[in-house]
């Protein structure tokens, strides 16, 4: 079965569920799916890479100055 089937043929299925329990499951496994990786090599799932964006972006609006360029390369070259 290719992919794109499989999907229209999950899509059919979660859209007949009517049992609230069954799709908070659902919508928290793919809350969870693994989204990206930290510097540090830690998975991050799509809400906390959400919830790490933003804190960034309060800082920054906040003034908070970042690493420098020399920082990061350091950081970096740690690993």
């Amino acid at each position: 079965m290719n992919v794109e089937i499989q999907r229209r043929n999950i899509v059919h299925r979660i859209l007949d569920i009517e049992n609230v329990q069954l799709l908070n499951k659902i919508e928290d496994l793919l809350n969870n799916d693994i989204y990206a990786y930290s510097t540090s090599g830690e998975s991050l799932t799509t809400n906390q890479y959400k919830s790490h964006l933003s804190e960034i972006m309060k800082l920054s609006d906040a003034g908070e100055a970042g690493y420098s360029s020399e920082e990061a390369r350091k950081k970096i070259i740690k690993k």
